[in-house]
């Protein structure tokens, strides 16, 4: 059964992690669940199959957002094959703020769900330092992946969930559009540079796509999409320990490096809609779905959103292409979505035997395959959209380096602040005055949490 939330809760408990996790004690090693002999991602039925238990019964509750739960509705059926006595009770999170509000609040009723899905990163490390997630390192489970790195959902060299999307930040683009007006974009001659992408929007401006880029000023993750990207390929590009720097005392978010980014958007900003500051996310599918504002800025499992709304769309994912010069492009991947059981869990058992289906060849290949998020099992029968068809060549074949996405590894509350004052100067404000009210909004949160700050730069070393 699912459970929509709503995105206004009418009792909202403002209780921080901090404070919730007062007494509570991280797991032992004696905590561990391990899986029995024999458990391996080739057989059919996970753990059940392989080992020849009796079928598991009972019900898992677990909370993700609204193309996992589409998703798992699948997976289980799958899993129900061997398990019919299983029942999956999903509760959908329409975003990530609606996420950590209901786990805040799960985590001071003491009523967590037995599993979720979520980012990797501070705030899910902070549920595992706190003992709300049971650890996943002696499962075997992480064997089954590709290479990556797993840091961001690791607390204390634990790993406390198993990543199921390869998430890769890119310009998504309606091909057909560009097509139809007839500008020729392909495999071969895709930008690679910012001056490349300026003359591309330029031809589309010339085929009549007035207003070629797509945003939701109303929504602080769409507006701050390309930020974060030029961050990644261009900001650390140029310094690859510029985040440390900061905390050094070394840079600054007010800094040259910094305010160069807004200098690029605004070379952008004639071929944004003017209509965008008050655009939704849902307005910025529409128009991109028309052919209206064909270039978006996003990770790329949106095509995946875009693709449930017309499955006929004929979409590409580039890689970014913010540097001034070819040669130092870059592409920006991470994992993502991580599969977490929770202390709470009533039947752990069966939880770690349904994470076990998860991750094996055939419930990679269903969850994948119907999320259309890029494979991190190595053992999978997906069939990419072929949307990924460039994107996954260039990853395949390391056809260019990564800069990975860095973002989750800042010090907790600056991403939403560095959200909310993009927002600010895409509504007019100075861009100056923005960094300088970012850069003393960190040095709070610095302040406040030194202890964060040094267990960051003991464990950081430089590129």
């Amino acid at each position: 059964m699912k459970k929509i939330l709503s995105l206004i809760l009418t009792i909202v408990m403002v209780i921080s992690l901090t404070a919730c996790s007062g007494g509570k004690k991280e797991e032992t090693t004696s905590d561990k669940m391990t899986l029995e002999s024999g458990s391996s991602s080739e057989t059919s039925s996970g753990a059940t199959g392989s080992t020849g238990k009796a079928p598991y019964s009972g019900t898992i509750t677990i909370a993700c957002g609204p193309i996992e739960a589409e998703t798992l509705n699948k997976v289980i059926a799958e899993y129900q094959k061997t398990n019919p006595d299983v029942q999956l009770d999903t509760v959908v999170c329409q975003t990530v703020t609606d996420f950590e509000t209901m786990m805040t609040s799960w985590i001071a009723s003491e009523s967590l769900p037995d599993m979720y899905i979520a980012q990797g990163g501070a705030t899910e490390q902070g549920y595992a330092k706190s003992g709300y997630l049971l650890p996943l390192t002696d499962t075997g489970f992480q064997d089954r992946l590709v290479d990556g790195d797993l840091d961001l959902f690791k607390y204390n060299g634990n790993l406390y969930a198993i990543p199921m999307a390869l998430s890769v930040s890119a310009i998504i683009v309606n091909n057909g559009a560009l097509t139809k007006a007839g500008v020729d974009l392909n495999n071969d001659n895709y930008p690679k540079s910012w001056p490349e992408f300026l003359n591309l929007l330029n031809k589309c401006v010339a085929a009549g796509i007035k207003k070629p880029v797509a945003t939701a000023g109303k929504d602080t993750s769409s507006v701050t999409a390309w930020t974060f990207q030029y961050v990644y390929q261009s900001i650390y590009g140029k310094n690859p320990n510029w985040y440390a720097d900061i905390l050094r005392g070394k840079a600054a978010w007010n800094d040259d490096l910094y305010l160069s980014m807004f200098d690029k958007y605004e070379q952008m900003r004639p071929f944004i809609p003017d209509n965008a500051l008050g655009n939704d996310v849902d307005g910025m599918r529409k128009s991109f779905i028309t052919g209206e504002t064909p270039f978006i800025f996003q990770v790329a499992q949106e095509v995946g959103n875009l693709k449930e709304l017309d499955p006929d769309l004929d979409i590409m994912v580039l890689p970014s292409c913010f540097t001034d010069d070819p040669k130092d492009q870059t592409i920006i991947s991470g994992f993502d979505s991580g599969v977490s059981i929770t202390k709470d869990a009533k039947n752990k058992d069966l939880c770690f035997d349904f994470l076990d289906f998860i991750t094996s060849r055939q419930g990679a290949t269903i969850f994948n395959g119907t999320t259309r998020y890029l494979p991190t099992v190595k053992e999978n029968d997906v069939e990419l959209d072929p949307a990924y068809d460039l994107i996954y060549d260039i990853l395949d074949n390391n056809k260019l380096p990564n800069s990975p996405i860095l973002s989750r590894e800042w010090i907790p509350g600056i991403k939403e602040i560095v959200k909310g004052g993009q927002q600010d100067w895409f509504a007019g404000a100075d861009a100056k005055s923005v960094a300088d009210k970012i850069q003393d909004e960190h040095d709070r949160l610095v302040q406040a949490d030194p202890e964060w700050v040094k267990k960051f730069l003991d464990n950081y070393i430089d590129k």
